[in-house]
């Protein structure tokens, strides 16, 4: 790690009272969540762009909320 990053969560870590191993951890969670979340856009992206493949999504979409109805009323 960089003097400047290190700098960085040692300040950090004393704005919050947390150890900087946990700021770390944190930080890399977050980056797998925004990794995650980026690959998951673009991989809807590709299938929005493929209209036979949409439509087998919105297909099983309908299907699915078509059992998921509330059928006691």
């Amino acid at each position: 790690m960089s003097e400047t990053t290190h700098g960085r969560f040692a300040k950090l870590a004393d704005a919050t009272g947390r150890p900087m191993t946990q700021l770390l951890d944190e930080a890399a969670d977050a980056l797998e969540r925004r990794l995650f979340y980026e690959q998951l856009s673009s991989r809807y992206a590709v299938l929005r762009n493929d209209p036979v493949a949409w439509a087998d999504i919105e297909a099983e979409r309908s299907n699915e909320s078509a059992a998921l109805r509330d059928r006691s009323a």
